[in-house]
């Protein structure tokens, strides 16, 4: 495991599992059953991605089964809680700042991409993704786009737009040059709460390959709770993880 990338926004962790721990996450992805998930971004563009039924996981590395006691975790499952606890300066200290991390397993086909967004939602501290694909050729795209700044420092005239084209437009005129995250297999990366990002469109040269990933949010309450925000970014924060 190593860190090969650090931003004032994001880390991306290479090699994060052993081979055996890495062969028990895809195997628990392998054995989930998944639902074809229309964009909430732009659905009429950005095409469907499958989602898992999600999960959410207390800072201390247990869940809550339906009886209400706990259930042993998959050792896989453990080493990114944990890994995340060690990004107290990132999303801020577990058991005080946040207290659940929620998941999903997502998979992208030839021809998908989820449009530019900022996962925003009260509690939220920020959200990991972890690729989980054999293998990934850089030509087959796929890419979490990202652009490493605050985006409420990016001034722009905001009068009549939604949310979303609000985003878009920040990413449009920001002066720094985008981050672009090959989806590695075995990579992990982190990202700050309300980091505006996007998953670049899968090249149909990817052919029958799909870009698997768990995907998730650390926060300090659960996603349902979400107040005010518009109906699309809270649908993102429901859908536990949207990349």
């Amino acid at each position: 495991m190593k860190t090969v990338a650090r931003g004032e926004r994001f880390r991306v962790i290479d090699d994060f599992l052993e081979a055996p721990d890495l062969a028990q996450i895809r195997n628990l992805m392998a054995d989930q059953d998944f639902q074809e998930t229309p964009s909430v971004v732009y659905p009429e563009s950005d095409g469907s991605a499958f989602r898992s039924r999600g999960a959410v996981l207390r800072h201390d590395m247990e869940s809550e089964s339906a009886q209400g006691g706990t259930v042993e975790l998959p050792r896989a499952y453990g080493r990114v809680v944990r890994e995340l606890h060690s990004h107290s300066d990132m999303f801020g200290v577990p058991g005080e700042d946040w207290s659940i991390v929620g998941f999903s397993f997502w998979k992208y086909s030839a021809g998908s991409r989820l449009g530019w967004h900022n996962d925003v939602a009260a509690g939220r501290r920020g959200e990991f993704v972890f690729f989980l694909h054999d293998e990934w050729k850089a030509s087959w795209a796929g890419e979490l786009l990202l652009l490493d700044t605050d985006p409420g420092a990016i001034e722009i005239d905001e009068s009549g737009m939604s949310p979303l084209e609000i985003v878009e437009a920040k990413v449009s005129v920001a002066p720094p040059c985008l981050t672009a995250i090959v989806p590695k297999p075995n990579r992990l990366v982190l990202v700050e709460e309300g980091t505006i990002h996007c998953i670049q469109r899968v090249d149909r040269t990817a052919g029958r390959a799909v870009r698997r990933t768990m995907t998730g949010f650390v926060a300090s309450k659960s996603p349902g709770e979400t107040g005010s925000e518009s109906r699309k970014i809270d649908r993102l924060v429901s859908l536990l993880g949207s990349e």
